[in-house]
């Protein structure tokens, strides 16, 4: 005859990942060389609207997740408090980790090609009307919509900010047949500098109005340039860091190249958009024309109050979700 009244404290995946990851070099200073050595418990800091973030470094091997019937690499917190993933396909050890292959946009003879939505005249540079899919999205969106929107959909932020960035600081954009670099190359090539702040509210792709341009149907997209840089590549240089690895220590894209969101240059007559290169170039960032074909590899943020289960993000026991009703 006895009542009993049990109170279960969850703890969120944000604070796991931050109790797990003691060590915090804190602000990396220097980007120009790669960071690639091995480390675990690990977790450096950077910003993001102002908000502290952590990220993963070098070869980390505890940075993975199980969601959705699929494993991820954890790539940073967000600014929101979400915790944000890159696609790893069905297994820890897989060399295919990637949704399909796709160029970023059939088109290319015009500088708004380089956007993952863009709008619709060729008069300008900097047409951000973001009135058309790029072809990369509607790869990204179709898959999203089959594969995790009905069940997963309610544990995804629909905040988080995946940016496109078309800026740039050099300050001309030139039309017809004048080349010219978008912000990402003057930050990786020239200053050394990454960020995770996107400069121009039409090119923070949201699902929600609230925090960006509220453009995304679903809210995926992909891995920024910045973010490689953060993670411990360079560019045009070779980066073996854990966007790279699989768990058996080789390429998760086999040979296959994979894109990034971000815009690079405009030659007069193509546009450019960065990647990263698979086995024959272990990690490296470059960049090549966006009719160009080659691997699709999501990025999607998990919510700030999504509940840590299991796992201490190592490929054997990677980390899990609480799954509710509610999604939190």
């Amino acid at each position: 005859n006895t009542t009993c009244n049990i109170n279960v404290s969850y703890m969120k995946l944000y604070d796991k990942l931050l109790a797990d990851n003691p060590t915090r070099p804190g602000a990396r200073t220097s980007f120009s060389s790669t960071l690639t050595s091995n480390n675990t418990k690990t977790l450096y800091t950077s910003t993001e609207n102002g908000t502290t973030v952590y990220y993963f470094a070098g070869n980390a091997t505890d940075n993975w997740v199980q969601f959705g019937g699929y494993y991820w690499r954890i790539i940073r917190t967000n600014s929101d408090g979400g915790v944000r993933l890159l696609y790893h396909g069905t297994s820890t050890t897989a060399e295919n980790a990637y949704i399909g292959t796709s160029s970023f946009n059939t088109e290319y003879n015009d500088p708004m090609y380089v956007g993952y939505m863009y709008g619709t005249s060729n008069a300008t540079a900097i047409d951000r009307s973001n009135t058309n899919n790029s072809t990369i999205k509607g790869v990204i969106d179709t898959w999203y919509k089959n594969n995790l929107n009905t069940n997963y959909g309610k544990y995804i932020s629909t905040t988080a900010v995946y940016c496109n960035d078309r800026s740039n600081p050099a300050g001309g954009y030139n039309t017809g047949n004048t080349e010219f670099y978008y912000a990402a190359r003057t930050r990786l090539d020239t200053n050394k500098t990454p960020s995770y702040d996107c400069a121009t509210a039409e090119d923070k792709f949201t699902a929600d109005s609230s925090t960006g341009n509220g453009k995304l149907k679903y809210p995926i997209a992909l891995m920024t340039a910045d973010e490689v840089s953060f993670a411990g590549g360079l560019l045009v240089t070779t980066a073996p860091t854990w966007y790279y690895y699989n768990s058996a220590n080789g390429s998760s894209t086999g040979t296959n190249w994979w894109w990034s969101l971000s815009p690079d240059y405009w030659n007069g007559s193509y546009a450019y958009v960065f990647f990263v290169s698979g086995s024959s170039n272990p990690g490296y960032l470059s960049n090549t024309n966006v009719n160009y074909t080659s691997g699709v590899r999501p990025a999607i943020s998990l919510k700030s109050c999504i509940k840590y289960s299991t796992g201490d993000g190592s490929a054997g026991t990677p980390y899990t979700i609480e799954e509710s009703t509610s999604g939190c």
